[in-house]
């Protein structure tokens, strides 16, 4: 017969064991997401070195034929040097308006303000992409707000739509938000004693903010940048709606290849390129800024 004690002892060692274990339970999840993501993008390169076939789609036959394509097509070449170039300059215009967004966000005084600041940060994300994209078609096009202030002010009406500069006010409109929540943490990180030291120290406010806070601000801005440019080089809807089909991202031209050539090897292998070069330039950025070491005590 199971005494009380053995009862008691039992469901000791099951919390001991649970305990010790939490870290593993609460990650399962996501292991299992990313096991899962694994196999596809496993077998999305598997297809990407299979020969192309009008009848059966691909045949299982080993071929680098997709890949030199990759390299040696104009247009698909064209659309890799516009998805970096264009998320690029994205990036660097989401690190020049959010930092100083964030720091203002998180070291006003007024409460009415912060929440306003971040109430007009969470906003964005409340609203789907497509309607995003359809609201700058609206403001950017002929018979829009740009074309109607253009054409009381130069009798003329401007569009911006399927040009590089709306596709970039598109993804500048994705991206700012979720850069300005990255950083605002490690601004909050950033003690304001710091700060008030570097002032009676002799530092004026732009000295201290760049020589003191814009340092200590750098995992935000590194995790920010890898963020931001790895959503912004497979951005598909922003490139496609106000770029018109004239400038389309590599996600564009995959989506033709794949479903309206129904060439899946090719399509599979632009999409290899684009994973392998973002790792690449991931990589780089961890390497450059050293983020690995940021949270290592004594370095």
């Amino acid at each position: 017969m199971v005494s009380d004690s053995d009862i008691g002892s039992f469901k000791a060692k099951m919390y001991a064991w649970a305990k010790k274990r939490t870290g593993y339970l609460l990650t399962l999840p996501a292991i299992i997401a990313v096991g899962i993501m694994t196999v596809g993008l496993f077998y999305f390169s598997l297809i990407s070195f299979f020969k192309y076939d009008i009848i059966q789609l691909f045949i299982p036959e080993f071929t680098l034929e997709n890949y030199v394509r990759v390299f040696t097509t104009e247009g698909v070449v064209n659309s890799f040097i516009r998805t970096f170039t264009l998320t690029a300059i994205t990036c660097a215009l989401c690190l020049l308006i959010g930092i100083p967004y964030a720091y203002f966000m998180v070291r006003t005084k007024s409460l009415l303000l912060k929440r306003v600041l971040l109430l007009m940060t969470l906003v964005p994300f409340f609203i789907g992409e497509i309607v995003k994209a359809y609201a700058w078609l609206i403001i950017l096009g002929e018979k829009g707000l740009l074309g109607s202030v253009t054409l009381q002010l130069f009798h003329t009406p401007v569009s911006l739509i399927n040009t590089p500069y709306a596709v970039l006010m598109g993804l500048l409109h994705m991206l700012l938000p979720m850069t300005i929540l990255l950083i605002a943490p490690s601004v909050t990180a950033v003690s304001e004693y710091t700060e008030m030291a570097a002032q009676n120290l002799g530092a004026t406010p732009r000295q201290c903010f760049f020589h003191v806070v814009l340092p200590q601000l750098k995992p935000g801005i590194l995790g920010a940048l890898i963020v931001t440019f790895a959503i912004g080089a497979t951005e598909y809807a922003n490139p496609d709606l106000l770029g018109g089909g004239v400038f389309d991202f590599v996600a564009n031209v995959m989506y033709m290849m794949i479903f309206n050539a129904v060439n899946y090897p090719y399509g599979a292998a632009m999409g290899m390129v684009l994973v392998i070069t973002l790792s690449a330039i991931v990589y780089i950025i961890l390497k450059l800024g050293k983020i690995g070491n940021i949270f290592v005590r004594g370095r």
